[in-house]
């Protein structure tokens, strides 16, 4: 007899903010660093867009403006979000980012 689980797959948003000195190589290598760390993790991204170079409200880390790059990300690993903040929090060229929950759910079934 299979018993059947649900496991809730969850919609992450994840706002990055990375230094404005980088290169676009380097801007470029530091965001395959951040999705391949994603994947690593479970994380499976069905959205992204580049926001831009924009101006902060306050100096970061002596700076007055960041590149801003977003990511919706699907993933059944609850644990997601913190490993993100751990990773971001020991990148240096991250200055700022935000990992929120998104009320976008998806249930999935798994036999056991």
């Amino acid at each position: 007899m299979s018993s059947k689980h649900y496991r809730a797959q969850r919609m992450y948003e994840s706002v990055v903010v990375f230094k404005p000195t980088l290169t676009e190589d380097e801007y470029n290598t530091k965001l395959n660093e951040v999705k391949d760390f994603i994947a690593k993790k479970g994380g499976n991204i069905v959205h992204e867009e580049d926001w831009g170079t924009k101006n902060l409200a306050y100096k970061i880390s002596g700076f007055g403006h960041g590149r801003y790059h977003f990511f919706k990300i699907f993933s059944t690993n609850p644990q997601l979000p913190n490993d993100l903040d751990f990773y971001y929090k020991i990148n240096e060229d991250v200055i700022r980012w935000l990992n929120i929950l998104s009320k976008e759910t998806n249930e999935e079934k798994v036999s056991q």
